[in-house]
């Protein structure tokens, strides 16, 4: 059997003392007073005659006082449930954070950082006045060659594609653009600064064909900006020996790596060959 509260067995002990309660319910009132020293006062008080007014005025406190009870432990649970939530949240906030740490750890020391690279916080692209292009060469084979010079600390390069553009409105628009830029790795100790980078742009090849009159290559910098270094049209001062020998050799690598690719690709040499020959080739000099 329960523990009646003390509250019931308040009610209980008037008819217990005048022994008028039933069996049952006197079994309840003796074993709750077996433990509780509150109500063996209280069944005292009974015995000795104190005044019913005297008697209801603590059975008043006494309901309060369970009443407080409830109230706490109802607390104390809607608490731990509190709790409980917020240590989940905290818990995926931390988890969210530490990804995101390193995320931009592993963009800090040079790595391609996509979209959050574009956040000015984040944006560790060289500025394009800070990049100077001291070489602009047409190759005999008709490519583009370019050489830039960072003025401050850049260690990783990339470059894009000449590839048409699209719009969502209109689909694609004709025009063909290709990109290039510098950036910095500040976390990245071992990192060896950029002297001279130059890049080799086909404008032409066997799966594009020949690029029409609004090509455009550009310098593409910090908050996005960008600075055109060459458009279709333009003249552009044939490439010395030297430099030919150069892209000859950088095309040569490039090709000898596609070939290399195709060995644990779905892919044929000619396929690779022609995927090369549209690529936009990076080489640093030494």
């Amino acid at each position: 059997m329960s523990r009646i509260p003390c509250n019931v067995n308040k009610d209980l002990l008037p008819l217990y003392v005048d022994n008028v309660c039933s069996e049952e319910s006197k079994s309840m009132v003796e074993e709750h007073l077996a433990g509780c020293e509150e109500c063996q006062g209280y069944y005292d008080a009974l015995r000795e005659g104190i005044p019913e007014e005297k008697i209801a005025e603590e059975k008043e406190e006494l309901l309060s006082e369970e009443t407080m009870r409830e109230a706490e432990v109802s607390v104390i649970k809607g608490a731990k449930k509190e709790i409980s939530k917020n240590q989940g949240r905290k818990i995926a906030v931390v988890t969210a954070g530490f990804i995101f740490l390193i995320f931009v750890l592993e963009g800090l020391t040079g790595s391609y950082m996509g979209w959050l690279g574009k956040l000015p916080i984040f944006d560790l692209r060289a500025k394009v006045e800070d990049v100077h292009v001291t070489e602009l060469y047409q190759l005999k084979n008709g490519y583009l060659y370019i050489t830039v010079e960072p003025e401050k600390k850049c260690h990783t390069t990339y470059a894009g594609n000449l590839q048409e553009v699209y719009d969502k409105k209109e689909g694609y628009t004709g025009v063909y653009e290709g990109f290039f830029g510098l950036e910095s790795a500040p976390l990245d100790f071992n990192a060896i600064p950029i002297k001279r980078v130059s890049y080799v742009y086909p404008l032409s090849g066997k799966e594009t064909g020949e690029y029409r009159e609004n090509s455009a290559i550009y310098l593409e910098g910090k908050g996005g900006e960008k600075l055109e270094i060459w458009k279709k049209g333009q003249e552009v001062e044939p490439a010395p020996p030297e430099i030919e020998g150069k892209a000859k050799k950088a095309i040569d690598e490039e090709l000898k790596r596609a070939r290399e690719w195709t060995e644990n690709n779905e892919m044929t040499a000619e396929e690779a060959e022609e995927l090369s020959g549209d690529a936009c080739i990076i080489t640093e000099d030494e």
